[in-house]
């Protein structure tokens, strides 16, 4: 619980993720942001602080968790980094909201659970951005309300554009960086937890860093999921989701692709959104006030960390299986 109106909030990470949370707390009115920190000291972070105003303070890391003045922290930093950072955070007694995944493996996952688990007085979220957006949560509402009957198959695609590049190792890989998104969304709208994953990966634009586009099946006990993802996308991101049930599908497509044969080249790049920032920004803002009123004590929505246990865990068996040529059981470390 925390004793006044706003969550007073200091950030982990200036990366251009930790950049957009800090822009979009300083216009919240569930927040105040109170600082900032980088893992490359804190004269990165002043630098940072002093675009955001003279209110927020520029820190070292250490000095973050030590901050008496701040109730919260959001862990920005690298992904690699996000087990040692979200287990101080903890121990110094401030609620969590953890960038997506909240570990690149189950291990490490599974020890900030367990250091959750030692401080049920704080609030631990992890930010999956599609469970606060107006679009996802109104599908969501719909195959609970029934219009498609019992749903029983997912089929997932995010397709962007970025190149491998020397950050992949810290992020976990493309299929647990790009992937756990699809696959924390799968089991949300299924209601139901994985069991194995088969994925297939071809490169097809780079020769290095891995595969450039994934094919993956998922299978549950009453349901499936098939997820496709791509980072040689010709007009930016494109995210399309469909349930189907036994009543009929709800299919979460772009906006700009209507009926009839869509064609898509790079003469339609101007169209799509650029990232995750530009195709979600409803979501981003609502994710910090949804964190807010958890804080507070409220019923408010958002990913635990047994969510991203699941993402964690299926991204970790499909980025095995990818380099099998297997189906894999998920729920444990396969590399």
């Amino acid at each position: 619980m925390i004793p006044h109106e706003k969550l007073r909030l200091g950030i982990a990470g200036t990366g251009f993720i930790g950049q957009m949370h800090a822009h979009n707390a300083l216009r919240s009115d569930a927040v105040e942001l109170v600082a900032v920190a980088s893992a490359r000291g804190a004269g990165t972070a002043a630098e940072f602080a002093r675009e955001l105003g003279e209110t927020v303070r520029g820190l070292a890391l250490e000095q973050l968790w030590g901050d008496e003045r701040i109730d919260a922290v959001l862990v920005a930093t690298r992904t690699s980094d996000h087990e040692e950072h979200a287990i101080e955070v903890l121990r110094a007694g401030k609620h969590l909201l953890l960038e997506k995944p909240g570990a690149i493996h189950v291990a490490g996952q599974q020890r900030i659970a367990q250091e959750a688990a030692r401080r049920l007085e704080l609030t631990t979220r992890v930010a999956y951005h599609r469970r606060h957006d107006p679009r996802f949560r109104e599908l969501a509402r719909l195959i609970a309300d029934g219009r498609i009957g019992e749903p029983f198959a997912v089929h997932s695609t995010t397709r962007e554009d970025y190149p491998p590049g020397k950050d992949d190792g810290f992020s976990g890989g493309f299929i647990m960086d790009v992937g756990v998104h699809d696959f924390d969304t799968a089991r949300w709208m299924l209601g139901e937890d994985p069991r194995t994953v088969y994925a297939h990966g071809q490169s097809t634009v780079y020769d290095e860093g891995g595969p450039d586009n994934v094919y993956m099946t998922v299978d549950y006990d009453r349901a499936a999921s098939t997820v496709q993802l791509s980072r040689t996308s010709a007009v930016g991101l494109e995210v399309r989701f469909e349930v189907v049930g036994t009543e009929g599908a709800a299919l979460l497509a772009p906006g700009r692709l209507g009926g009839g044969i869509t064609v898509l080249t790079k003469e339609r790049a101007d169209e799509f959104p650029v990232d995750c920032r530009a195709a979600f920004p409803d979501a981003y803002p609502v994710e910090l006030s949804d964190f807010a009123a958890a804080c507070r004590g409220e019923d408010a929505p958002g990913a635990t960390l047994d969510d991203d246990r699941w993402a964690v865990a299926t991204a970790v068996a499909a980025r095995a299986s990818a380099a099998r040529g297997e189906p894999l059981s998920v729920g444990r470390d396969h590399d």
